[in-house]
């Protein structure tokens, strides 16, 4: 309530400081107007002002309202570019090297976490896997079967993805590409190709996005980026 009157009094005082009251004035003294003109004009203005002055003190209420509304409503907030990574050969038992992408999603409320996130291959072209619908794989998961579907996302932080796993141009590389995703059963390498994936990123009480990345091998070493369709066309990201 108070920063409604704070708001209302400062529009007031600043329309009440007006060219209209001036020009009121000019028009006064130019057509001999009488001083019971004066203050009726100056009372039907000032009331208007009134008006004005209550009608922009709601919606500066309205715009605060909706700005602060939206920073606690969950949305999912995907990252421009998939991040690459070098990993060493040895670890996590691998004994080779090889390089990844990863996609980033971020939950940019300010108070309600984001649940049941999950990322599914929509399209895939050319088809290497024989099946759609195939979930990601949520990175740093522990389990070994990559049997883990869903994250919750807390506000203000994120989780990735793995999208694509392949060679780096350097000795005792991985020499085939891997998307590794959840099926584990059906998971195996895909012939050394250009690829369009479209991945379909939905949570619980969110709106879903999807997605598309686009990925092969120049040099040795496994390239990605993704593919904004108002933007470059596919044939330019290489």
């Amino acid at each position: 309530m108070w920063d409604f009157i704070r708001d209302w009094f400062r529009e007031w005082w600043g329309l009440m400081g007006c060219a209209a009251f001036t020009f009121l004035g000019i028009w006064q003294a130019a057509a001999s107007k009488s001083n019971a003109w004066v203050v009726v004009c100056s009372a039907t203005l000032g009331t208007a002002l009134f008006f004005v002055a209550s009608y922009k003190a709601w919606n500066r209420q309205r715009e605060r309202a909706a700005k602060a509304e939206a920073r606690l409503v969950p949305r999912l907030v995907i990252t421009e570019e998939p991040t690459p990574r070098v990993w060493p050969a040895g670890q996590a038992g691998v004994i080779v090297t090889g390089k990844e992408y990863y996609m980033e999603v971020f939950n940019s409320s300010d108070a309600d976490a984001i649940e049941g996130a999950v990322v599914e291959i929509v399209d895939l072209k050319p088809d290497a896997l024989g099946f759609k619908n195939a979930t990601l794989h949520i990175r740093n998961e522990n389990d070994e079967r990559y049997g883990t579907r869903e994250a919750t996302i807390y506000p203000g932080s994120s989780r990735q993805w793995d999208l694509i796993t392949g060679p780096v141009n350097a000795p005792n590389s991985q020499v085939v590409m891997i998307i590794p995703h959840v099926m584990h059963r059906y998971r195996e390498p895909i012939p050394i190709d250009v690829y369009e994936m479209t991945v379909h990123v939905s949570a619980r009480n969110v709106a879903a996005k999807d997605v598309t990345f686009k990925f092969w091998v120049a040099d040795n070493e496994l390239q990605c980026v993704r593919i904004h369709r108002d933007g470059p066309s596919a044939s330019e990201a290489l």
